[in-house]
């Protein structure tokens, strides 16, 4: 696959880091162990399931839209176990500071497996 949606996704990923932490230091004034925690958790399940749809489009690709419904379905299980361990709960507003990384995360998780598919396609 090419490098280009590659580089996006890092891009995007990088981008609301940066803006989420600036927010949350600057206007919130909120305490920055919780977020890059946070953060560093959806960094290894994000790598996790990049590597995960790559395994699964080399065994079996013409099953990679069904997995990705799976891999979406156990991402959300595993934001649910370690809510907890995050203390997310003691962030003022945390549902709206946690959900919308979330859903971008998993939207570039979308997109990836999407390029993959239309790539794959393609040879």
């Amino acid at each position: 696959m090419k490098n280009k949606s590659n580089i996006v996704i890092s891009v995007v990923f990088f981008l609301t880091f940066i803006i989420h932490f600036a927010i949350w230091k600057f206007v919130f004034h909120l305490d920055e162990v919780t977020i890059i925690k946070f953060y560093l958790f959806l960094t290894i399940i994000f790598m996790m399931m990049i590597t995960m749809i790559l395994i699964i489009n080399k065994v079996v690709p013409e099953f990679l839209g069904m997995a990705m419904i799976g891999l979406i379905l156990m991402k959300f299980g595993l934001m649910y176990l370690i809510k907890n361990k995050l203390h997310l709960e003691e962030v003022p507003g945390y549902k709206f500071h946690f959900i919308i990384p979330y859903f971008i995360l998993t939207g570039l998780l979308t997109y990836y497996a999407i390029q993959l598919i239309n790539y794959d396609k393609k040879q």
